[in-house]
């Protein structure tokens, strides 16, 4: 009888040599992907988690990549947290912004309102630009304070716009900032305290919903007025 008949264990050794798993290869991404994705798990880190969640390791986890990885693209835990400032106000600037394109002039109130409770709000992004602001990260290394000063040029442009081609009087600039400003006051707020302060007072998310669109319609009530 053979070595191989009297111990049957021998067969079993390549048996369980081919049922082990290939080695997964290595997804290959190039700069400008990788970036992305680990801007993207580091935004929902702190949006989720707050400036604890900035972990290196912890992102190269979600993303699958290792924690020398992200050192590569960003040399820096400090370096990503500037990427990432720096990415956050331009989509906060091209959200807004974008909601003034050129037929913006024919919308309502609530059309921007939207545009502005969704970048702020529902985005998350508030929450991360009050965390920035309270550490002076936005303030010593970007140019978040300039936002809203390109927000109001472009809303009052639509404004002069819209009032010429009813033949009323140019609004204020002041008037803009305004509400501008209790806009930008308004979202931020939903976004940080405004939906559990809502669910104590007994509102669901439709009742949410209903709050944005009484607020557009106070808005657009007192533009009505102006014109």
């Amino acid at each position: 009888m053979s070595s191989v008949a009297k111990n049957p264990a021998a067969k079993a050794v390549p048996a369980a040599k081919s049922a082990e798993k290939p080695v997964a290869k290595r997804v290959r991404r190039t700069a400008e992907e990788a970036r992305r994705l680990i801007l993207d798990a580091a935004e929902e880190r702190l949006a989720r988690q707050g400036p604890e969640g900035l972990r290196l390791q912890d992102i190269a986890r979600d993303v699958g990549i290792s924690h020398p990885a992200i050192l590569h693209h960003f040399e820096s835990r400090e370096g990503l947290v500037r990427a990432l400032i720096a990415r956050t106000n331009a989509q906060l600037r091209d959200s807004l912004l974008g909601a003034l394109g050129s037929d913006a002039a024919n919308q309502d109130a609530a059309d921007h309102i939207g545009h502005v409770f969704e970048a702020l709000s529902d985005r998350g992004t508030a929450r991360l630009l009050s965390w920035l602001l309270l550490t002076g990260r936005a303030t010593e290394e970007s140019d978040a304070h300039n936002i809203m000063g390109e927000i109001v040029e472009a809303l009052q442009a639509k404004r002069e716009e819209y009032a010429k081609d009813r033949g009323t009087p140019a609004p204020e600039k002041e008037d803009t900032l305004f509400i501008a400003m209790l806009t930008a006051n308004a979202a931020f707020g939903e976004a940080i305290v405004g939906r559990q302060l809502a669910e104590a007072a007994g509102l669901d998310q439709d009742g949410i919903k209903r709050f944005r669109k009484w607020f557009a319609k106070v808005l657009n009530d007192h533009l009505e007025r102006e014109g």
